[in-house]
């Protein structure tokens, strides 16, 4: 799981654990997680609150078996980042790993950054010996829906919301 450059066509990409100065670049991205296509009866105010608030929330947690990793490309700069965590399964109770945010600089879409996240994601849920690897999505963001079914994620349950 660890370092290692990636070539792709447009740059080298390396993977390394999140240090306490890269805060800021973290909660930058937090934009590009609440301007996903989400529920429409929910305007880009509230998805911005909800975004703040589980972000608030991911980082205040002092769980010692989480991880950040951040993509940096050769000179440095950052391109995204995956948090990774304990969970729960939804049926059993069993610990599994829990994926709580990826997020991918706009500019540095199609470079192969996910994926590698991912490849990391489930390298560290193995190397704690987990059965299962889980993440939410809005079910509206269609684009992160097939690239995680594309891995090998399907739906366990489906929340379904109707407006009054």
């Amino acid at each position: 799981m660890g370092s290692g450059l990636v070539k792709t066509s447009m740059t080298k990409f390396e993977l390394r654990p999140a240090l306490p100065n890269d805060r800021e670049f973290l909660l930058s991205l937090s934009p590009r997680l609440s301007g996903v296509p989400g529920p429409a009866w929910h305007d880009l105010a509230a998805m911005e609150g909800f975004q703040e608030r589980f972000m608030a929330a991911t980082f205040a947690d002092a769980d010692a078996s989480a991880q950040t990793l951040v993509a940096c490309s050769s000179d440095g700069k950052r391109l995204g980042f995956v948090h990774m965590r304990a969970g729960k399964d939804g049926v059993t109770d069993e610990p599994c790993g829990y994926v709580s945010l990826l997020a991918v600089e706009e500019e540095s879409e199609g470079l192969g950054i996910a994926q590698r996240m991912m490849d990391a994601a489930e390298a560290w849920a193995r190397a704690r010996g987990y059965r299962f690897l889980s993440l939410d999505v809005f079910a509206d963001n269609r684009r992160a829906v097939e690239f995680y079914e594309r891995r090998g994620f399907r739906s366990e349950t489906l929340r379904m919301v109707k407006p009054l």
